[in-house]
């Protein structure tokens, strides 16, 4: 999650001009998927309520993510991006769920 955030808050001006920025969704999709395996394994048990409590919170955090984008220079928050953020925890989560031993 720091890493996130420390991401979000490097100015436009300072990111380097690459390819790799015209897949903003998909890397805000793979970032939050790895999220969502993550917390989902960081959790004592795994089960549905370990996933009721992960999606909502991981949605959330996108979302604050989103808001806290929008006060840095050059960036701006995107609706979409929140979207891509909520496939990938949700995806990441059921992934761990579904995988439980």
């Amino acid at each position: 999650m720091i890493l996130i955030l420390s991401v979000s808050s490097v100015p436009a001006q300072s990111m380097p001009k690459t390819w790799l920025l015209n897949w903003d969704k998909l890397i805000h999709l793979v970032e939050y998927f790895i999220l969502g395996i993550l917390a989902m394994k960081s959790m004592n048990s795994i089960s549905y309520r370990t996933l009721l409590v992960v999606i909502p919170l991981g949605i959330v955090f996108g979302g604050l993510d989103e808001y806290l984008q929008s006060f840095i220079s050059g960036r701006f928050s995107s609706g979409w991006d929140v979207l891509a953020d909520t496939i990938g925890v949700s995806i990441g989560s059921l992934l761990v769920l579904g995988n439980k031993e």
